[in-house]
């Protein structure tokens, strides 16, 4: 029973490791990152491919100066002339005399301009201290103006102190934050010109008499860089010494545009190469895949105000709509929760798609909401609702939504799939041994009783022969 029960346990170990031995997927970060932190995301719609502490914050350097350029490009004329002033200049400051700079001097007149070029490719800190005057005032007030816009570009975890992104304690952002700005920024011609600039003349002013030629620090965007990366669109370096190397590229191939940010890089180069790899994994692994109208069905709701039904709003997908899928996961596996209220006021008329697929693949469980479009119709004879109260009408509708809607069951997903069947095997295969053992056993007792009664047997024949022969005698 001893050598059985060895057996027995041999046999679960050795199943036990050709299971492990079967891979279940997992998301898979690319190899070599030296950033701390990362993203990658779609340019047009925010879904996040892979990252990296994407929320931690962090001192982003001169990257800080998407923001600034963003913020000058919506808010002020390139074409007014500004007047230098002392606390715009880096030059008489020891603290940050050794910075990058474009030797600005107080009483300077430069075009506001020709001051976002040079804070954009030059990385002049001193032209962002102007275009931070320019636009606000002083380099305080700019601070409020950029956390602002900050939050409307959908950032959370952002505090902006300066327009330059020379330490500071309380300056500080994330690589989802920047991914989010530098994303509505391309959206802006004006930014995406500057942006994407590789070579700019600033000509003469009252001050110097030649023209000053800037070239981008952002190397991945010259064609004669072995940087250069096929397809940039632009980008933007960065580096103090509590940062570390920090960078943003932004990059179309085929139909994707996506925006890379790496923040923490072990040094410039390892930084250009953090952001190569990132771009690489987007467009080598991700498709284009179209949410189309088979997915979301038209729907009508109706708008009501005041207890009264105002217009019917007309609900339909978008023809562009579309998310990014892991070439691993199957069309099939992806789901779409689809938000259409039967009502809505004039002031929520939101109805929108979310994406969602399996966990444990190579792609976020959550890729994201996609708004849909509607048409509204206003009716000439409001219709009063019956049931009188708004609240009513309300607690009727989410009651009626209940009813007929279903529960959506979330399909497993594949890596739990694979689990559930090795799981399976592994019982069955317990269970066959329990079942071999058991049977044997009572085998082997059957045939040891046989055994003890044919000895006994045998014993009393022998004792009877004894006795007979005693008798003779």
């Amino acid at each position: 029973m001893y050598c059985q029960l060895k057996k027995l346990i041999c046999c679960l170990i050795i199943t036990i490791m050709i299971c492990s031995m079967i891979p279940l997927q997992v998301f898979a970060a690319p190899d070599g990152i030296t950033g701390g932190a990362y993203v990658v995301m779609d340019a047009e719609t925010g879904q996040v491919l892979i990252e990296k502490n994407m929320d931690q914050q962090l001192y982003p350097a001169s990257i800080t100066k998407i923001m600034t350029i963003l913020l000058a490009v919506e808010n002020a004329n390139p074409e007014t002339v500004v007047t230098v002033s002392p606390e715009a200049t880096i030059l008489d400051k020891d603290k940050y005399s050794d910075s990058m700079h474009i030797a600005l001097t107080s009483g300077e007149n430069i075009r506001l301009e020709d001051l976002m070029y040079a804070t954009m490719i030059e990385s002049a800190n001193d032209a962002a201290n102007c275009v931070a005057e320019a636009v606000s005032g002083n380099n305080e007030a700019f601070a409020k103006l950029m956390n602002e816009r900050a939050v409307q570009l959908g950032a959370k975890n952002t505090n902006f102190t300066n327009p330059h992104g020379l330490p500071d304690d309380n300056h500080v952002t994330t690589a989802y934050d920047m991914a989010q700005i530098t994303r509505f920024a391309i959206t802006n011609d004006a930014f995406l010109k500057i942006f994407s600039t590789v070579i700019y003349d600033i000509p003469p002013d009252n001050k110097k008499t030649e023209v000053l030629t800037i070239s981008n620090r952002f190397s991945m965007i010259k064609k004669n860089d072995p940087t250069y990366y096929e397809g940039i669109i632009g980008g933007k370096t960065g580096y103090t010494v509590p940062a570390g190397y920090t960078g943003v590229a932004v990059a179309k191939r085929g139909d994707k545009t996506l925006v890379a940010v790496v923040m923490g890089s072990t040094s410039g180069a390892n930084r250009f190469a953090d952001l190569k790899t990132l771009l690489d994994y987007g467009f080598d692994n991700f498709v284009k895949t179209p949410i189309t109208t088979t997915d979301v069905k038209p729907t009508v709701s109706q708008v009501i105000e005041n207890d009264k039904i105002v217009a019917t709003v007309a609900v339909s997908p978008s023809n562009d709509m579309y998310y990014l899928r892991h070439s691993s996961v199957s069309e099939s596996d992806v789901t779409f929760t689809v938000d259409i209220k039967d009502s809505y006021s004039w002031y929520d008329i939101q109805p929108t798609v979310t994406v969602s697929v399996p966990e444990n693949t190579y792609m976020y469980s959550q890729i994201g909401s996609f708004a849909l479009t509607h048409t509204e119709k206003q009716l000439t004879n409001p219709i009063p609702v019956q049931g009188s109260t708004s609240t009513s009408t309300e607690n009727e509708t989410d009651k009626k939504e209940e009813e007929k809607t279903p529960v959506e069951r979330k399909p497993l997903s594949t890596g739990l799939k694979v689990f559930l069947i090795i799981l399976a095997v592994v019982l069955i295969l317990v269970g066959g041994l329990i079942i071999v053992f058991f049977v044997s056993n009572a085998r082997r007792r059957k045939r040891d009783k046989l055994r003890r009664l044919k000895r006994q047997e045998m014993y009393e024949k022998s004792r009877r022969e004894m006795l007979v022969s005693q008798g003779k005698h």
